[in-house]
């Protein structure tokens, strides 16, 4: 007993009952103990799940390994809570640490909504990785605002032309998508770029295998139009194969490890000739390029090459991609410049293939 609260006229018979019935030295420890166990390290395991429950960590237990990591910075996290800094810890447990929150911009009529610049791609795990993206920032952000779209690498806005009410002075759409069950719109996007050389062999395929000072046999793909060329025969035999080349459609083939396409992407924008006509080698660089628009396709390409000679058949003529079945070769398929590539599709990221093709 540490100090006795009877008065000073007690009897004997109370100071002893008092000191038989004092118990604070065998629970005092216990009880100084309690002091700072909350912040205990390692916790203790009984205490844990109160604990958590207390500071309503429940929501978020599954992004961390351990009850000690959870406390620590979920603690942090609920003061933070309705701030961006919040969304910006938050979306760091699923390994985005590089966002950039963007807020709506001035005069909409939603201005509650918010989009994040999200600073790589999802990654191969891209379904669980963006739902946890989208289920933490909602935990995260203020009351009256809303997450609606994330973007990395390929970022296409609506076009405001005014503010007035006529036709809702808005064309078009933000890119993206929307994965099953999830309420914000994903956009992502990235750039596959090869350089590639014709097999031997294939500009006689084509066509185009032209040399200075050959003789002219009128074809039906040669015009009055068609540069280095006059009667006397082939006066520039580059310039006259860039041109042929050019007048050709061609598609972008992805194919798997085996060699079994995978589908077609249609060459779309204008072939770009970027030879330099400086040099003495007698072949043309041409670059074709193709997109492959979100959710279209599936699988792991391992090769892709440029395809001549395909033809679109039970679908619209100008299907940017085609799978296997869709597409003809009346007279067989040409592949040209095919070349190791490697990347698997996801269901938000819009790819694009640049071939850089010298023949």
């Amino acid at each position: 007993m540490v100090v006795s609260l009877l008065p000073s006229n007690s009897t004997a018979f109370e100071l002893a009952l008092e000191e038989a019935t004092d118990i604070a030295s065998e629970i005092g420890p216990a009880i100084d103990a309690i002091h700072g166990l909350k912040y205990a390290r390692p916790l203790n395991i009984t205490v844990a799940p109160w604990l958590v429950n207390e500071y309503g960590l429940g929501p978020i237990s599954d992004f961390f390994d351990t009850v000690e990591d959870l406390i620590d910075e979920g603690r942090v996290w609920q003061r933070l809570r309705g701030t961006p800094q919040a969304i910006t810890t938050s979306l760091s447990w699923v390994d985005y640490d590089d966002i950039d929150i963007q807020d709506q911009v001035r005069g909409r009529r939603r201005w509650h909504l918010y989009q994040i610049q999200m600073g790589e791609l999802p990654g191969v795990d891209e379904i669980q990785r963006l739902t946890n993206a989208e289920y933490l920032a909602g935990l995260s952000d203020p009351a009256r605002s809303f997450f609606w779209r994330g973007y990395f690498g390929y970022d296409v806005r609506g076009h405001v032309y005014g503010r007035s009410r006529w036709g809702r002075s808005i064309w078009g759409d933000s890119s993206g998508v929307r994965i099953a069950g999830g309420k914000v719109k994903w956009s992502h996007g990235r750039t596959h770029e090869l350089d590639a050389t014709a097999e031997a062999g294939v500009a006689a395929e084509l066509g185009v295998d032209f040399a200075d000072g050959d003789d002219v046999t009128w074809l039906g793909s040669l015009t009055w139009g068609a540069p280095g060329l006059t009667w006397g025969g082939v006066t520039d035999a580059r310039v006259l194969k860039s041109w042929l080349m050019l007048q050709k459609s061609a598609h972008i083939g992805l194919y798997d490890a085996d060699g079994d396409p995978i589908g077609y992407a249609r060459v779309v924008r204008a072939v770009q000739d970027i030879t330099d006509y400086g040099d003495a080698n007698d072949t043309v660089v041409l670059t074709y390029d193709a997109t492959v628009g979100f959710s279209v396709a599936t699988g792991d390409v391992a090769f892709a090459a440029v395809v001549f000679g395909g033809v679109a058949q039970g679908v619209a003529p100008f299907k940017t991609w085609l799978d296997p079945d869709q597409i003809d070769f009346p007279d067989g398929e040409v592949r040209v410049g095919e070349s190791p590539i490697s990347f698997t599709f996801l269901e938000t990221v819009r790819e694009r293939i640049v071939i850089n093709l010298t023949i």
